[in-house]
């Protein structure tokens, strides 16, 4: 049995797998009524949202809903990217509304001294930004950006996708009206679902709009149905759904977001300082590091890749954009197994001594 340490998918322990082999039921039913309620419910009191629902289909599909429910043809979205999943924040954005997006170099990160002029001069009514850019491994400084927008009077969509539960979360402590995550990454599930968090004013600005340009995705469907029958409005993939509920159980069991959060801190340094001791530089730029993954450079970064898996069965992925052909990323999310992250990295050792 191998090993995987990629950003997402990450891997799933047995009894998050087993639970999805249990007999089906339909969406319909008292006993789905019964898990969605108990997963919105409790995604809600995690993230300190108004309101949250669980929707079938992938991060980037969350980050859709929350841009086409927030954003109007005729304002203006301001992006702030660092790396490619900004950079398809603002494609998407720009399928919805007008997009002015800044960027800084793949490996940098977002805090307010480099954001505050943006907002300052931005006529925008929508800002958004990823919080853990997960192609360079970096954590932009979100709360204080968040923050300062929302004073701003901006409407705020947060791209939380490789970020909770690693990362700290209030949504009305960050000023967040849309929030997103994948359940795929750091909750610990198996791919198929995103969780979306609203703020009082985020509902407010899509409740009772008639001219959402989608019927999927359209929040207001998802809101209604939920209210008046406890229900999705369309077939959910109820056995991820199960899978998210028992990854729930676990935080809740290992002492909460709080955590969870801190845990996640704790192992990233503990990566980093074995990736360091090696003698290899880290992608991010100090004081960005990202809880959720680890990444750092290697000239042969493909042969340590296929070297990694072809003789141990280990898993690691390459880094995005301008790091491709010399980056490498370790993921150290979700219900991780730090055993085998240990044995990873001293077999990463000796493939580093050896090409």
């Amino acid at each position: 049995m191998g090993i995987l340490l990629s950003p997402g998918p990450v891997h799933v322990p047995q009894d998050v797998m087993l639970v999805q082999v249990q007999e089906m039921i339909t969406h319909r039913s008292g006993a789905f009524k019964a898990l969605y309620t108990d997963l919105c419910t409790r995604s809600a009191k995690y993230l300190n949202a108004e309101e949250a629902y669980v929707i079938t289909g992938s991060g980037t599909l969350g980050i859709e809903t929350a841009i086409l429910n927030c954003c109007l043809p005729e304002e203006k979205m301001l992006v702030l990217s660092n790396g490619n999943f900004g950079d398809l924040l603002a494609d998407t954005a720009k399928v919805y509304t007008n997009v002015d997006k800044k960027s800084i170099p793949a490996g940098k990160g977002w805090d307010l001294h480099k954001a505050k002029e943006h907002i300052d001069h931005s006529d925008a009514k929508v800002f958004g930004m990823v919080y853990n850019e997960t192609g360079y491994g970096v954590r932009n400084h979100a709360k204080e950006i968040y923050q300062y927008a929302k004073k701003k009077g901006m409407y705020t969509i947060m791209d939380s996708v490789s970020a909770w539960p690693s990362l700290p979360m209030d949504m009305k402590e960050f000023g967040v009206d849309f929030f997103v995550t994948g359940c795929q990454k750091a909750i610990g599930a198996p791919p198929g679902a995103a969780i979306v968090g609203l703020s009082k004013e985020a509902i407010g600005r899509f409740e009772g709009r008639e001219k959402i340009p989608s019927h999927y995705c359209n929040l207001n469907r998802h809101r209604k149905t939920y209210k008046e029958k406890g229900q999705t409005p369309n077939t959910p993939a109820i056995t991820v759904y199960w899978a998210i509920q028992r990854c729930y159980d676990h935080m809740d069991k290992e002492g909460g977001i709080p955590a969870w959060v801190e845990k996640h801190r704790v192992i990233s340094e503990y990566v980093r300082g074995r990736i360091t001791e090696m003698g290899l530089e880290l992608i991010p730029e100090k004081g960005f590091e990202s809880w959720s993954l680890t990444a750092f450079k290697h000239e042969k970064a493909a042969d340590v890749k296929k070297m990694m898996l072809d003789r141990y069965g280990i898993t690691i992925v390459g880094c995005k954009g301008d790091f491709k052909d010399n980056g490498l990323r370790i993921a150290h999310m979700g219900l991780f197994d730090r055993k085998n992250l240990e044995i990873a990295l001293d077999l990463l050792e000796e493939v580093i001594e050896q090409v």
